[in-house]
């Protein structure tokens, strides 16, 4: 129904951290292969653009005015649902902020008024996920961004590399 901007980056650890995990506790969804092993490294910048309100161009001009430079996760942490808990690390650059805040001028419509940036690692079976938190505390990354990712409701995605 809504479109949603990221920013993807490569995250060759991901692997790494997925090893740890067991294949038991990976919450899956047959009708949506999004959930489980995250796949597609990327930091959300707003879910929920009212696609057909706003040209393509604005949004990726956006995405793209500021330079983003280097990304900073850690703090790995959980948030839950009764379906399954969100395994992810906390995303620390301050231009993500500021590109959220730009995009949010936009006809949009949020759940999540207070933007907290992130990177899913995993979707998890509930109550697993809080021992992976525990277990990828601590950890640090840098990461830098490669590319914007614009993507519709219908299924396209427009990219750019920045």
């Amino acid at each position: 129904e809504y479109g949603c901007a990221m920013v993807y980056f490569d995250f060759p650890e991901m692997k790494d951290l997925h090893s740890q995990i067991d294949e038991a506790e990976v919450y899956s969804d047959p009708e949506d292969p999004t959930f489980g092993l995250e796949t597609e490294p990327h930091i959300t910048l707003l879910f929920g653009l009212h696609s057909n309100e706003i040209p393509d161009e604005k949004v990726m001009s956006l995405c793209k005015q500021k330079q983003i430079g280097s990304i900073s996760l850690s703090n790995a942490s959980i948030f839950s649902n009764e379906k399954y808990d969100v395994l992810k690390l906390d995303a620390e650059n301050s231009v993500l902020h500021e590109i959220n805040a730009d995009l949010s001028k936009l006809p949009h419509t949020t759940s999540f008024p207070d933007y907290h940036p992130h990177a899913t690692i995993a979707y998890l079976k509930p109550s697993s996920g809080q021992k992976y938190a525990d277990l990828f505390a601590g950890k640090k990354f840098q990461v830098t961004p490669k590319m914007v990712v614009y993507s519709k409701p219908n299924g396209s995605k427009l990219q750019e590399s920045i």
